[in-house]
């Protein structure tokens, strides 16, 4: 199974630190073409060192575009450690089957997509639309589309493939157990998001729960499923939509979105509704694949026999 793959190939601690640190290299080096385009537009604000002013570049297509491409290069050189320092097949973090199932990838974008629309439906037509601006220009709009579909995959993938695979398959070698691995997963994930723009503006307990939460449902649904096929169409759906549809001046990717919401808000309450969303979706795709059932989240992962890693 997907969390077992863990005990295949070379494990040393010192592996996942190199890799780790190669990933975070390839990252920022991947980033100079945006540094270069974001000093070029912009010196002072350059100068400044402001984090939210390199955010807010993405609010150009070009910017968005150089800004994903990072995580590109995160994705290739986390996949290619896993080949040539873990010894292991990049499938090995990503899935327990055979071989990785888009058809389930698809089925979570699409689940979650009728969710998210559901609920901005409810947000936006039954509450107060004064603070809603309709900015839809026809060219950037388009353009901002096929960067967000060609480079939003890699973002997704690479947090993925980083939380619910490789580190979460690290945490079951050193913890064990799988409720253990979805604890430190998911609060990490939530944890490397204080940095977003969306922490400094509603405030750490109202943002950082409703991130650490995702992360704990992402989390959820690869164990419990045996791979991360549906958790990276439920974040793929997420993170499109969020792009695509409605922006905000504190939003951590400003885009040429249909629609920008001069006033955001956000409370507790959205805690609760992304959790009762979660809930359905864990449900829904239950219904589906019938997985809750195979997997126990609270036993402990054995390492397999010696013929597990032939």
């Amino acid at each position: 199974m997907f969390l077992e793959k863990a005990y295949r190939g070379n494990n040393k601690w010192y592996f996942y630190l190199l890799t780790l640190i190669i990933v975070f290299a390839a990252v920022q080096l991947a980033s100079l073409p945006l540094a270069l385009y974001y000093i070029l537009k912009d010196p002072q604000a350059a100068l400044s060192g402001n984090a939210n002013n390199l955010l807010a570049i993405t609010n150009t297509n070009l910017g968005l575009a150089l800004m994903l491409f990072t995580f590109t290069a995160g994705v290739i050189a986390l996949l290619l450690c896993v080949k040539w320092l873990h010894h292991k097949q990049p499938l090995d973090i990503l899935t327990g089957r055979n071989r990785f199932d888009i058809k389930r990838t698809l089925f979570g974008a699409l689940i979650w997509g009728i969710l998210s629309f559901v609920l901005l439906g409810a947000q936006y037509g039954f509450g107060d639309t004064s603070n809603l601006v309709f900015q839809f220009e026809p060219f950037n709009f388009f353009m901002m589309c096929i960067v967000i579909l060609i480079f939003i995959p890699f973002q997704v993938a690479f947090e993925e493939f980083i939380f619910r695979g490789y580190l979460m398959q690290g945490s079951v070698l050193l913890f064990k157990y799988r409720w253990v691995a979805l604890l430190i997963t998911g609060c990490i994930f939530g944890l490397l998001h204080a940095s977003n723009p969306e922490v400094e503006r509603f405030g750490f307990w109202i943002a950082m729960p409703q991130y650490i939460l995702m992360g704990l449902i992402l989390g959820f649904v690869a164990i419990m499923d045996d791979g991360l096929e549906l958790a990276l169409g439920l974040h793929l759906s997420n993170n499109v939509i969020s792009s695509i549809v409605v922006t905000h001046e504190s939003s951590a990717l400003q885009t040429h979105a249909l629609f920008r919401d001069i006033n955001p808000q956000a409370s507790h309450m959205d805690t609760l509704v992304m959790l009762a969303c979660g809930i359905i979706f864990i449900w829904v795709c239950n219904r589906k694949y019938k997985f809750l059932s195979k997997i126990n989240l609270w036993g402990k992962v054995e390492q397999p026999d010696e013929s597990f890693n032939s």
